[in-house]
């Protein structure tokens, strides 16, 4: 199987060490592909020196929206040419259950990134956590991004729809394997084949296998797993279909 990460951290401190083991066993588990996002213009360079580093690495710069205090701004303007190599722009997006900055805030930042993206016709990668019909609002005021995907999505089928008649995808982590949730199984059904991909959001967010320990973007085949018993599928079939989606919205090559 061929599968690629859509999401997340290598700049994190948690793989400061030891960050070609942790790559050389996501080839091992078939990971041919890793979209490692920025959260900071702090990170922006990194990004880009992990992607020169290793060949199975590609980047996104972005804003991520718990990172967002006003000194950010004049960044901004510096996005298009941090993103120069860039398969995306990201991690950005809103999130109304955060306390550290407010909605109206969030949405000054993200407005400029979605611009760039647009302008640069990047895919983008979203975070959302209680604001999707400010997102949605977003799009309908500026224009939708050139295509992308929320990450970890929480949202119901009924706001999957909506997404993606504006061209978006979908990726889930190591949500699918609590298997607890019958609306994300619902949420599963309706995006998959077309607008489902999958993530690790290592080093956060590891899979119910891995609890405990530092998530690892081999753990993807756990998500795997868990996303072909939902959908009571084999999981070569949903390896090739999550794989075909991530490479055309994102322009990867394998």
């Amino acid at each position: 199987m061929q599968l690629v990460d859509v999401h997340c951290h290598l700049e994190s401190e948690a793989f400061q060490e030891g960050l070609d083991e942790t790559l050389e066993m996501a080839r091992r588990a078939g990971v041919r592909k890793l979209i490692t996002a920025s959260v900071h213009p702090a990170q922006w360079a990194l990004s880009a020196a992990l992607a020169a580093r290793f060949k199975a690495v590609e980047f996104a710069v972005g804003v991520h929206p718990w990172y967002c205090p006003e000194e950010v701004m004049p960044h901004l303007s510096s996005l298009p040419e941090a993103a120069a190599d860039a398969v995306a722009i990201g991690e950005i997006g809103l999130d109304s259950k955060t306390e550290r900055f407010p909605l109206a805030w969030q949405i000054k930042v993200l407005i400029p990134q979605l611009r760039a993206a647009c302008d640069l016709g990047l895919p983008v990668i979203l975070h959302c956590r209680g604001a999707f019909n400010e997102l949605l609002a977003l799009f309908k005021k500026y224009g939708p991004p050139p295509g992308g995907v929320l990450h970890n999505f929480s949202g119901s089928p009924e706001l999957a729809e909506q997404f993606m008649e504006y061209g978006l995808a979908f990726s889930m982590g190591g949500v699918l394997t609590w298997r607890n949730s019958a609306k994300r199984a619902r949420v599963l059904r309706r995006i998959y084949p077309d607008h489902f991909l999958l993530e690790t959001d290592a080093p956060d967010i590891p899979p119910v296998e891995a609890r405990g320990a530092i998530n690892t973007p081999a753990n993807i085949l756990y998500n795997l797993r868990a996303a072909a018993e939902l959908l009571d599928l084999p999981a070569e079939e949903v390896a090739e279909a999550t794989t075909r989606n991530a490479t055309r919205i994102f322009k990867l090559r394998l």
